[in-house]
């Protein structure tokens, strides 16, 4: 059988002629017949045009294709499909990490066809003096759409619109945007409105925010609007606009219900609001396929996905490979039926509808979801079920039934680390007070505290890939519990106990926004009425006020600690400006002031010493961890060649940027500038560099990044400050990196700056080497006390107040700082030398850690039955002994009067507890404290202080020959000894008459034996 021959051009092009002219016969009347109006007001004739031939050559209805139109800079993509919800969920899915700045979505009169626009980031901008934007401000005041005296803010709004908008511009549209601009104008709050139009078969769903997710905005509106089965999208539109205060976006979606209208009495309208309300705090997960599939509401699958990840959380300890995420989800997905049992779990308890019988409700309800759940034979699947059964049951209070929450906080009993399948228990001590499981859009995230009353820093933990999301996830609420516990032991000299909230943020997700849901979750399960009980959707379980106390750490903006403190104000806590720590114009900036390095700075001169170094007047090396632009990092570069000059040889420093070496010293100009710049080490000019074998590299390389990741390891250098960098860097596995070839580590000195750097199992075995380590929570507690007196100041003093003291009040609270790192690190280089070398600096730090910690409780558990603090003058005193000064002499009284009695009960334990231990050294205070009554120690300790301060300003003026030794041994010995005598635990020691006798008579004796 003979091939078929090439055909001849012409009869090969008459007929492709003939078949598209038949069909564009057909279909372009239809096509115009059936776009919507609007479809020609936003496209122009060449964008039509080539719609209609891609219907026709891309046999769209007639084939069932779908076709995909990008322009050649690839930011406009039209997808054109037959219609269909599945379609318009699909065009949106391929576009899920897509920047929509602007959508136009049409479906077809006759619902056959549909057409999607779509324009991407970068988009042009409003051209300043352009035609169109004259014309659009004159059409809007022709039409009466622009009051009077608004043209220049209306300008300055279009000026945030794309091109785009201007050129296409509708003016009814234009005033409907700028509305909703100025209403929600430093709101956080989602907007949801339903217009009806008149003569129309649809009904309009507006649905406006600011600071939206820059990502799988719309295709969540769609979903839920699609969700509920009934309704239709036969076209819609979405703008966002770039404004000062946060992007405004618009989503107008034009809908029908069975062909008709969606009308505002409806009940699908009432729930479909409450849940567009939520789009802005939500993110696509594994479990969305529930809602489709087996019917479940959004809210409840949202509920489920944060017990799966908090789950997720308690579980993986067990078994790392058994319960990752997606083993989870496929648990959850194979038993409905046992999801549906715990979910009524859960509504027996928190249901706020259910008043009478809920006991009982919630024991029926456990025990059947609890038969199901072990009834199961797959494994996995039992210790999830049992997991969220134990999740469940462990909460003590959750916003989920609040109405316009952000995210959903849960406030968790403790217990629940244990009572999930096989929990593992927490050494002792180690148990937190109180937790908290946040989640939120694009994020989770664990708050955890050691006291009651506790503070520590909020840190964002980002993530480029899945992957690395995954494997973060896996230490999530252990990075968390361990920050926790580092910050109690380093939160020794102030009133609060530790505390740590971790968020971990998914790929792409909005740092601010899971910021503001998991803050906001926070304040929705914590703050009462004034008569003390929680909102009446908050069923509590907890039945007590409980205050929470945030600082700053990774990832952390100013403008977050501006919103956190404002969002508290407007939800009406008690103390807002004690909310945050940190505030920039209202607080003590931990970057500006350099506070947390100021300690590290500390020790670090006192540990140099103590390795034969006297920094005041030899050179020495340092290495360095963080970059110029962290807080830490760059203020330590700032602050040791402030205090040292050149003496301060710098010789490297890393961040996850970039690296610099150089064996004379990085120099001191180029370090600087990139710390008042805020830049990282890849800006670090390599002109710059003198010594040999110097280099700077950049960690976009895969050598750059394996120099940059190993740089801390291979320097020499006599001090080495980690002031940046993940959670164990230096671990049990690696710690021989740091080591050179006969085993000596690189650093003699280590001054942790950063939290968690180095494993308990890395500083034990690197100071068995031979290096001196001063641990986190020694070193670089100057940061969290610096807080603690933020949150005192915005205890008692207003604003106004603070402003006018603020430079005097940070000028003292510094000066505090550096007494008490100083203090501490006396304490332990003194504890170690009277050890003969044989107790380790990592272990002293822990012992005084442990020893004030436990004083400290122990009197805050005593004063519970005392007089308040200020009918007792010793009490009183210790609170003013804590407190700058500025604040005993103006604010003192008021102070007394208005802080908590358990804060303040928690100020004189805290001053009491460091000041002794760490002028008498550890053991004293404990032992004593086992043998008398706490309060009677503390006050008879007191009271002999003031002894010895009087005997010693007598010495001072006196002419006594050696009377600086003597001062000398009275500060030193003398309180202790007089303390023991007036408890009774140690023999009066002798009159001075005697005195002089026991000398005589040994010296009548000496005399004696001579002759």
């Amino acid at each position: 059988m003979p091939l078929p021959e090439r055909p001849e051009s012409g009869a090969f092009l008459a007929a492709v002629s003939r078949d598209l002219r038949r069909d564009a016969e057909s279909l372009v009347p239809w096509f115009l017949h059936n776009m919507p109006d609007y479809y020609f007001r936003t496209h122009g004739p060449d964008e039509q045009a080539r719609h209609i031939r891609t219907v026709i050559s891309g046999r769209v209805l007639s084939g069932g294709q779908s076709a995909t139109l990008w322009n050649p800079a690839r930011t406009r993509v039209t997808r054109i499909a037959p219609n269909g919800a599945p379609s318009l969920l699909e065009h949106l899915r391929e576009l899920t990490t897509a920047n929509i700045r602007t959508s136009r979505l049409y479906a077809t009169l006759d619902g056959r066809l549909r057409l999607d626009t779509f324009l991407l980031e970068p988009q042009p901008p409003v051209g300043a003096g352009s035609r169109a934007l004259r014309e659009a401000v004159a059409l809007m005041l022709a039409g009466g759409h622009l009051p009077p005296g608004r043209e220049k803010e209306f300008i300055a709004f279009l000026r945030g619109a794309p091109a785009d908008y201007v050129e296409k511009f509708d003016p009814l549209r234009a005033a409907r945007h700028f509305a909703l601009a100025r209403d929600l104008a430093g709101r956080d709050a989602v907007r949801v409105e339903l217009h009806l139009l008149p003569g129309q078969a649809e009904s309009r769903v507006v649905v406006a925010m600011r600071e939206a997710p820059e990502t799988g905005l719309l295709l969540r509106v769609a979903q839920t609007v699609l969700a509920e089965g009934l309704l239709a999208i036969p076209r819609g539109y979405s703008d966002r606009f770039s404004l000062p205060g946060g992007d405004l976006s618009v989503i107008s979606l034009y809908v029908t219900r069975e062909g008709g209208v969606l009308t505002p009495d409806d009940p699908l309208w009432a729930r479909l609001k409450r849940r567009l309300k939520r789009v802005k705090w939500t993110a696509a997960h594994g479990l969305d396929v529930l809602v489709a599939r087996e019917g479940f509401a959004p809210e409840a699958v949202e509920l489920l996905s944060a017990a799966c990840e908090c789950v997720h959380q308690l579980l993986v300890r067990q078994n790392l490979h058994a319960f990752t995420s997606e083993n989870i989800v496929r648990a959850v997905l194979a038993h409905v039926r046992q999801v549906r049992a715990c979910l009524a779990f859960f509504e027996a308890r928190f249901d706020p509808a259910l008043f009478a019988g809920r006991k009982e409700a919630a024991a029926r309800a456990l025990a059947e979801a609890g038969s199901l759940a072990s009834g199961l034979e797959d494994e996995v699947a039992r210790g999830v079920f049992g997991g969220v059964l134990a999740f469940f049951g462990q909460t003590l209070r959750t916003n989920y039934y609040l109405p316009d929450r952000f995210g959903l906080a849960f406030r968790l009993d403790p217990a629940v680390l244990t009572a999930v399948p096989a929990g593992v228990p927490a050494p002792a001590g180690e148990r937190p007070f109180g937790l908290f499981f946040l989640h939120g859009p694009g994020g989770q995230g664990f708050h955890v505290r050691y006291r009651e009353m506790a503070r520590g820093g909020v840190r964002l933990v980002r993530t480029r890939s899945q992957e690395q999301f995954e494997l973060e996830s896996n230490r999530l609420f252990t990075e968390a519990k361990n920050l926790a516990l580092s910050q109690q032991y380093k939160n020794k000299d102030i009133p609060e106990g530790g505390a740590k909230a971790v968020l971990l943020l998914g790929p792409g997700a909005d740092p601010t926004l899971a910021l503001k849901s998991a803050v906001d979750g926070l304040l929705d399960c914590t703050l009462s009425g004034p008569d003390g009980a929680m909102p009446a959707e908050v069923v509590d379980y907890l039945g007590r006020e409980e205050l929470l106390y945030l600082g700053p750490d990774e990832g952390i903006t100013p403008d977050h600690i501006r919103w956190i403190v404002a969002r508290a104000a407007r939800r009406g806590a008690k103390w807002p400006a004690a909310f945050m720590s940190s505030k920039p114009e209202s607080g003590i900036n931990h970057k500006r002031y350099g506070v947390t390095s100021l300690g590290v700075l500390e020790f670090a001169d006192a540990f140099l010493r103590e390795a034969g170094i006297d920094p005041d007047a030899e050179p020495f090396t340092v290495k360095i961890t963080g970059g110029p632009a962290g807080d830490v990092a760059g203020n330590a570069i700032l602050q040791l060649i402030a205090r040292y000059g050149g003496r301060a040889r710098i010789v490297a420093v890393s961040d996850g940027h970039g690296a610099a070496f150089d064996p004379r010293g990085l120099d001191h100009r180029e370090l600087t500038r990139l710390v008042r710049e805020e830049r990282n080490m890849a800006a670090f000019s390599p002109e710059r560099l003198v010594g040999p074998g110097s280099f700077a590299v950049r960690a976009d390389t895969p050598d750059g990044a394996k120099v940059r990741a190993s740089l801390h390891n291979t320097v020499p250098a006599d001090l080495f400050i980690p002031a940046g960098g993940r959670p164990d860097t230096l671990n049990a596995g690696n710690w021989r990196d740091f080591c050179d070839a006969d085993g000596r580590p690189s650093a003699r000195v280590i001054i942790e700056g950063a939290n968690l750097f180095l494993t308990s199992e890395a500083r034990l075995h690197l100071e068995a080497a031979g290096a001196l380590i001063a641990p986190g929570p020694s070193a670089n507690k100057a940061g969290v006390i610096c807080s603690s007196y933020e949150i005192l100041a915005g205890l008692v003093m207003t604003e106004a107040e603070f402003a006018a003291v603020r430079r005097r009040y940070i000028r003292e609270v510094l000066a505090i700082l550096g007494r008490k790192a100083r203090a501490e690190a006396a304490l332990l280089l003194r504890e170690r030398r009277r050890s003969g070398g044989r107790v380790g600096l990592v272990a002293l730090s822990r012992e005084a850690s442990q020893e004030i910690t436990a004083v400290k409780d122990a009197i805050i558990a005593a004063l519970a039955d005392a007089p308040p603090v200020a009918d007792d003058p010793l009490l009183a005193r210790l609170v003013a002994d804590h407190c700058p000064p500025v604040l005993v002499t103006k604010y003192f009284d008021r102070l007394l009067a208005t802080v908590p009695a358990s804060y303040l009960q928690a100020v004189v334990a805290a001053q009491a507890a460091s000041t002794i231990v760490y002028a008498e050294g550890l053991g004293w205070l404990s032992r004593l404290s086992g043998l008398r009554d706490l309060l009677a120690v503390v006050q008879t300790y007191y009271a002999e202080a003031d002894a010895v301060a009087a005997h010693v300003a007598a010495i001072r003026k006196s002419r006594l020959p050696g009377r600086a030794a003597i001062e000398r041994i009275c500060l030193r010995a003398g309180r202790r000894l007089l303390s023991e005598e007036a408890l009774g635990l140690d023999v009066p020691g002798p009159s001075r008459e005697d005195e002089s006798i026991v000398v005589e008579g040994n010296d009548r004796d000496k005399g004696k034996k001579d002759k």
